[in-house]
């Protein structure tokens, strides 16, 4: 098979053994959502994109909140200032999570979501680790294949999937590529379209079971349109306001 037959074999994995999976992460975003507290996303590196991907973005509902941090959801300049190495080595410094999530004043009633493809570094482990002691509902979202065939690289001996309260495979293979040239060169990259997907699919199911519940949540408009753009202003202001209260609980 090409590299899009494999990813289509890859997304139709996720939908036929995960639905149980994204339907447990919807309820819970729901609830947090529900109660007036956010849905927390983390991730470092590529893993950083699902977070962008849930909010702010079109057809998305303020509530999922990202915390990934600048130096982590950035590494474009590759070399040099806030380069690869540099944020490779924050992924995999321990105490690093505790000073991140210092910031925020969370409650049991939050929801956080922590990408990771390998789950087995310090960051992303360390910091599902001390939001579950602080009562929140904790989701995964990962390769099990590759999680399972390497060792943990955190001082807590753990991986990611075996911290969190809910574990949601993306189906990816161990090493993410999923084409082997003749040389044995390992190319085309999996996890990111696998993990988008999935963050797509919670959100989605999170914004239905608000609306069946009669919970008026704003949905961010597309706004590159020709039509009469005040309605779409309006609604924009209004998901602005709903996003700048949450935040201030935070």
């Amino acid at each position: 098979m090409g590299y899009i037959e494999k990813i289509i074999a890859i997304l139709t994995e996720i939908k036929t053994q995960e639905a149980t999976a994204l339907n447990s992460a919807a309820k819970a975003c729901a609830a947090s959502i529900q109660a007036g507290r956010a849905v927390l996303m983390f991730g470092a590196g590529h893993s950083a994109l699902p977070a962008q991907e849930a909010f702010p973005r079109i057809g998305s509902i303020p509530g999922f909140v990202q915390i990934t941090e600048p130096a982590l959801g950035f590494n474009g300049f590759v070399t040099g200032k806030g380069g690869q190495k540099q944020m490779s080595f924050l992924e995999g410094t321990a105490g690093f999570a505790e000073v991140i999530l210092s910031n925020y004043a969370l409650t049991p009633q939050d929801t956080l979501i922590v990408f990771s493809n390998s789950g087995i570094n310090a960051l992303p482990v360390e910091l599902c680790w001390l939001a579950k002691q602080q009562g929140l509902t904790t989701i995964s979202i990962g390769s099990t294949a590759h999680s399972l065939a390497n060792q943990p690289k955190n001082p807590l001996g753990k991986r990611l999937l075996e911290v969190a309260d809910l574990h949601i495979d993306n189906h990816t293979p161990v090493g993410d590529t999923l084409i082997t040239l003749e040389d044995g060169a390992q190319i085309g990259g999996s996890s990111t379209i696998a993990s988008m997907l999935v963050m797509n699919a919670v959100v989605v199911a999170t914004i239905q079971i608000l609306r069946t519940a009669g919970v008026d949540c704003p949905v961010y408009p597309s706004h590159n349109v020709s039509e009469d753009l005040s309605s779409v202003h309006a609604q924009e202001e209004a998901l602005f306001e709903f996003h700048k209260r949450l935040l201030a609980k935070l």
